[in-house]
């Protein structure tokens, strides 16, 4: 069994997709599979199997997991002592709710700074559970009550939401269809959202950055979310926080891929970094 092979196979683990792991190795899809057929023959058992979220570990194939990361962070420990060059760490992609991850910038900027051999892909994605199942994120972050199974991660904050406006006489924004459709219910209904918001006349947007934008710039007034709404000088908050509108924040990936040391950096800054901030809330 060669680590080449390993390595291959963590990749293959933590991307969801031979395609996705050939680009993180600069190698082609064919390669990727030809060396994680070369361990089941070694091994003698597959190890990946077929599920209704795509393929997965099997039991062997989440032993096998535990063991190479193990070795890949001894590897690792042995390149930085001797000033060695490791694998190039492929993208970190993140998603936020409605685009929320957006007000994170000035945390994912001082982790760069900290992890600078860590690269960062922000996606334009509104429905990150749905990003991350589907393995077109590795990180998301999420406003949600509860997580579903398919998914683990951490709760680094609660947010309460207010309305706010540069004047309370400003008329009423609300979201649009393809928000609504992305994420209904939960805390997205403190704004007139899809057809309510359309029968009413109301301007609509589809993202946190707009929406809240939209507000800076006099067009209207929306329930904004305090940790963020409460740094603009120029926002009045025009009634208290709704604590049925709280939501927990949560750093969320895929439950049978565990982070590889990259990712397990970025949740352990953001967890801190957000909660520190966000608890600063008045």
């Amino acid at each position: 069994m060669l680590w080449s092979d390993l390595e291959v196979f963590l990749a293959a683990v933590r991307t969801g997709s031979y395609t996705a792991a050939g680009r993180q190795l600069d190698v082609n899809r064919t390669t990727v599979g030809r060396r994680v057929d070369a361990l089941e023959r070694a091994l003698g058992t597959p190890l990946f199997e077929q599920t209704p979220l795509g393929y997965a570990p099997t039991p062997a194939g989440a032993r096998l997991l535990a063991a190479a990361e193990a070795m890949e962070r001894e590897v690792a420990a042995m390149l930085a002592d001797i000033g060695g060059i490791g694998l190039r760490s492929a993208p970190i992609r993140i998603a936020g709710s409605g685009g929320i991850a957006c007000e994170f910038l000035p945390e994912l900027a001082a982790f760069r700074q900290a992890h600078p051999d860590v690269p960062i892909e922000l996606l334009g994605e509104l429905d990150p559970l749905d990003a991350v199942t589907q393995r077109r994120a590795d990180l998301g972050i999420v406003l949600v009550r509860a997580l579903p199974l398919r998914l683990t991660g951490v709760q680094v904050a609660t947010l309460r939401q207010s309305p706010y406006g540069i004047a309370d006489s400003l008329p009423q924004l609300g979201w649009g269809y393809e928000f609504n459709a992305a994420l209904p219910g939960g805390p997205w209904n403190s704004n007139p959202a899809g057809e309510v918001a359309q029968a009413a006349g109301f301007t609509t947007f589809n993202s946190w950055p707009q929406l809240k934008q939209a507000v800076l710039s006099g067009i209207g007034k929306a329930s904004l979310w305090c940790f963020a709404a409460d740094a603009e000088p120029a926002l009045l908050r025009l009634a208290p926080p709704d604590p049925r509108q709280d939501c927990p924040l949560w750093l969320v990936h895929r439950a049978k891929a565990p982070p590889g040391p990259g990712l397990s950096q970025l949740i352990a800054f953001l967890e801190k970094r957000i909660a520190a901030r966000c608890n600063q809330e008045s």
